[in-house]
C-alpha cells in the first residue's frame, strides 16, 4: 500500500511539473511576441515613419522521411526608407538618399555580386500593407562608381551641381517579389528587427501543407499617428498520424498596446 501510495504522488509530481514546465514555457513565448510587436508599435511614433510587420509559418523540410515535419513561426519588421528614382538592372537607385553614408560603398561588381546580402521590401501602400511580403535580396554593400553621378540644375543652365549618386546592387528576386521586378517611384524598406518562435509554436492556426512553404501570412501596418489595437494570435502544434504538424489549440494573442494583457 505505502509503495503504491508513493507510485500515485510520483506521478503526479511528474505530471504537476510537466504541465508547469509547459506554461512557463508558453509565457515565456507571449511575453516575447509581446515584446516584438510592441517595438515594431514604438519604433514608428519615435522615428515618425510607418511601420510593416509579417507574420508566417513555415514547413521546414524533414531530413529523412521517417522524421516528423517541423513548422516554424517567424516575423519581421521593416521600416520604409525611401523611393527608387532609378531602376537599371541590377542598381536600384534612391538619388534623393546618401545610401552610402548609411551602407558600406564599392565600385567593384564581383564582390557586390558575391555577397550574401540582405533583404530589401516592398512598401508602397500608404494606408495598408500587402498581404504577403514582396522583396529582393540586396548587395550589403551598395554600388557606387566613379561615374555614377546625378547633374541638378537650379535656376539657368550654368547654375548646376553635380551629385555622386549610389545604388543597391539587386542579387536576386525572391519568389514574393510581384512580376514586372521594381520600378521607378517604388518605396522600400529595410528590416530592424525579427522573431523566430520556438519549435511548436505557430502565429495562426494556418499552416503549410508541402515542405518549404509558407502560410498564414498577416501583414499589419503600424501609424505614428494613430493608436493600435492590431492583435496576433500564438497557436500550439502537434505532429498528426502522418508526422505533419497540426495546430491543436491557442496558446495566446499578443497585443500591440502596451496597456492590455496578455
Amino acid at each position: 500500500m505505502v509503495v503504491l501510495i508513493m507510485g500515485i504522488l510520483g506521478s503526479i509530481t511528474v505530471g504537476g511539473y510537466r504541465a508547469m514546465q509547459r506554461g512557463m514555457e508558453e509565457r515565456g513565448v507571449m511575453e516575447n511576441v509581446n515584446h516584438f510587436i510592441r517595438a515594431a508599435y514604438r519604433r514608428a511614433q519615435i522615428d515618425r515613419q510607418p511601420v510593416a510587420v509579417f507574420y508566417w509559418n513555415e514547413l521546414l523540410r524533414a531530413e529523412t522521411d521517417t522524421d516528423t515535419m517541423i513548422v516554424v513561426g517567424k516575423a519581421v519588421a521593416v521600416r520604409r526608407m525611401g523611393r527608387f528614382s532609378r531602376v537599371t538592372n541590377p542598381y536600384l537607385y534612391d538619388e534623393f538618399a546618401d545610401l552610402d553614408q548609411s551602407y558600406d560603398s564599392t565600385d567593384d561588381e564581383g564582390e557586390l555580386g558575391r555577397m550574401s546580402g540582405h533583404r530589401l521590401f516592398k512598401y508602397n501602400d500608404e494606408s495598408s500593407v500587402p498581404s504577403r511580403m514582396q522583396y529582393s535580396v540586396v548587395a550589403d554593400s551598395v554600388y557606387s562608381g566613379d561615374n555614377e553621378t546625378v547633374t541638378i540644375f537650379s535656376g539657368g543652365i550654368n547654375n548646376r551641381t553635380n551629385l555622386s549618386a549610389s545604388a543597391f546592387y539587386n542579387l536576386n528576386t525572391s519568389d514574393r517579389e510581384p512580376s514586372g521586378g521594381w520600378k521607378i517611384g517604388d518605396g522600400y524598406a529595410v528590416e530592424f528587427a525579427e522573431l523566430q518562435l520556438p519549435e511548436g509554436y505557430v502565429f495562426g492556426g494556418q499552416l503549410p501543407t508541402r515542405a518549404g512553404t509558407v502560410s498564414e501570412f498577416k501583414a499589419v501596418r503600424f501609424d505614428p499617428d494613430s493608436p493600435s489595437s492590431e492583435t496576433v494570435e500564438i497557436h500550439v502544434t502537434r505532429p498528426n498520424a502522418q508526422g505533419r504538424p497540426e495546430a491543436v489549440r491557442k496558446a495566446g494573442q499578443a497585443y500591440a498596446r502596451e496597456n492590455q494583457s496578455v
